[in-house]
């Protein structure tokens, strides 16, 4: 139990000064009375609780588009806003001539893209067999060339046909090595065209991946269950795109779980960082004050958001489940979530107010059972809303000082016995 105490203290002082032939009374008044609250130290359990304000949002809230809808034309609308579907259900279609045309198209593309890397990989066949035979004629060239100065070695008579057959080996190996370097340029001009042809392929195998996909989603089907709650157009409309709920989720149909819901609440950088998920959280619904819920931290934002109002506040997004929701919650309304992101039980605990900051730490007027009071260094733990952990310093059952409506008396002097006759104590500070 809480006990709360006050000590009122007043000292009245009056003088009086009679004179000869007169009687003067001469009184002093009485100073100001000084309220003070004490509470006992006890025993209980401390935790440290954060709190913020959030918006129920459903589950699921899905926007739901056609890939093609730029170009597609609606051929059949299964469902009306409000309905209940199915996960796998059919909503709607579209025509799926256009889509079949791109398909082909871009096979198309396909083909022509791997012929072109088949040409570039006969242009660089061709190069490298160049290369190798000019290499292999440049070999026979230089071999002639040295067999004719063999045959005829200096000293010996000229031969009429010599200057002919060494002018004819010179001419074969020039001829090799111009071949050669022509090779040579092809091959150097094989890689990137080969390379360009591998792109041409990969972003045609792309387009045609694309074509697919959108044909096979001519026909649109629930990911989830849930219920309608907006379609952007009707039969022979354009398909058009619509924005709805709480998050603005927009696409042709939008579908939510109406009957499945989250809260999503925005804390303090300085209180999120004891946030994590699993945590518990207690929660109150502003429409619905009497139906309090715990639910389950199942997501922490990695980001923060700044205050566009120019406070420079940065919040986190922390979204919380709500198992059994109340009966007439609804996606929008308000909702109060509370965390305890610590918590020691059965520990010594004193009011936070109790606590004098000093130095680096803090001190605490303790009050003995004579009146005085005496100052006390205590290290403290975890903090709460209104008790702090004591974890040395105190011990149960001391009294501490917790406010004043006048200056505190001296520390280590009594407070001159109870408080004076007639008076009583403000039941508001009990």
């Amino acid at each position: 139990m809480k006990t709360r105490t006050k000590v009122v203290i007043g000292v009245i002082a009056a003088v009086a000064v009679i004179g000869a032939g007169a009687g003067i009374a001469v009184s002093a008044s009485a100073p100001e009375q000084a309220t003070v609250l004490t509470e006992t130290v006890q025993i209980r359990d401390v935790d440290v609780t954060v709190a913020a304000s959030g918006t129920v949002d459903p589950a699921v809230e899905l926007g739901l588009q056609f890939p093609a809808a730029a170009t597609a034309t609606l051929a059949t609308l299964e469902v009306s806003v409000g309905d209940l579907v199915t996960e796998g259900q059919v909503l709607a279609s579209i025509q799926p001539e256009s889509l079949e045309a791109a398909v082909v198209a871009a096979r198309a593309s396909v083909a022509t893209a791997r012929s072109a890397i088949a040409n570039a990989e006969t242009t660089g066949d061709q190069a490298r067999q160049g290369i190798s035979a000019a290499d292999q004629a440049i070999t026979a060239a230089q071999l002639a060339y040295e067999n004719i100065v063999d045959d005829y070695p200096a000293g010996t008579a000229a031969q009429p046909n010599q200057p002919l057959a060494l002018q004819n080996a010179l001419k074969q190996k020039v001829t090799a090595e111009a071949q050669l370097e022509t090779a040579r340029r092809q091959l150097e001009a094989y890689y990137p065209l080969k390379a360009s042809a591998e792109a041409g392929l990969r972003s045609a195998q792309a387009q045609l991946e694309s074509a697919l996909v959108n044909l096979d989603n001519a026909s649109m089907t629930a990911p989830k269950a849930g219920t309608i709650v907006a379609i952007a157009s009707e039969l022979g409309e354009p398909i058009g795109t619509t924005s709805v709920g709480t998050n603005s989720t927009s696409g042709f149909i939008v579908l939510a779980a109406l009957d499945d819901f989250v809260v999503t609440a925005d804390f303090a950088e300085a209180d999120v960082v004891g946030i994590a998920e699993g945590q518990r959280v207690s929660l109150e619904f502003d429409a619905i004050p009497d139906e309090l819920r715990e639910g389950q931290v199942t997501e922490v934002a990695p980001f923060g958001a700044v205050d566009p109002s120019g406070a420079s506040l940065t919040t986190y997004e922390v979204t919380i489940s709500v198992p059994n929701a109340p009966a007439g919650l609804r996606a929008g309304m308000t909702a109060q979530a509370s965390i305890t992101t610590e918590e020691r039980l059965g520990v010594v605990a004193a009011p936070v107010t109790a606590l004098v900051p000093s130095g680096e730490g803090f001190v605490v007027r303790v009050q003995a059972e004579d009146g005085t009071v005496s100052n006390v260094d205590v290290e403290v733990g975890i903090r709460g809303g209104y008790y702090v952990e004591i974890v040395s310093g105190l011990s149960e059952g001391d009294r501490v000082v917790t406010g004043s409506d006048g200056e505190l008396p001296p520390v280590n002097t009594g407070f001159g016995g109870g408080p004076p006759e007639g008076a009583r104590e403000n039941p508001d500070l009990n």
